[in-house]
């Protein structure tokens, strides 16, 4: 009585509408989970790509600043720190136009975008 089919297609329902509701009440969106930020390949990037105008510390201060207009941004500021993570993500992807900001979507992956802006959050704290 123990396996007969009326207890394992009972069994077998109670399963797959408990997974229905994980599924419906645990938030799902139909989206891919990121993967966590890799901050040492973002700063990798950062060095390679940014710090020519940005400076090392990101404050805007590298050695080609000095000849731009209008000066690199100040990645470490209030101002730049409150953007949302998708407002700096468009401007790494597309660069700023009027301004020296080049797109990098032709030269980085969108997952090391992630990686560099998630670095650029590390540097408010220095």
């Amino acid at each position: 009585m123990e396996n007969s089919p009326v207890i394992r297609r009972t069994g077998l329902i109670v399963v797959l509408v408990g997974a229905g509701l994980v599924v419906w009440f645990g938030g799902a969106t139909g989206q891919r989970l990121k993967p966590k930020p890799d901050l040492e390949a973002g700063e990798r990037i950062y060095k390679q790509n940014c710090v020519n105008c940005h400076g090392p510390s990101g404050k805007g201060d590298g050695a080609a600043a000095e000849k731009l207009n209008p000066k690199p941004a100040d990645l470490t500021s209030p101002a730049t720190q409150a953007k949302k993570d998708a407002e700096l993500l468009e401007v790494i992807k597309v660069g700023r136009p009027g301004t020296a900001m080049p797109g990098w979507m032709s030269e980085i992956d969108e997952r090391e975008m992630r990686d560099v802006l998630a670095y650029i959050r590390t540097l408010a704290a220095w």
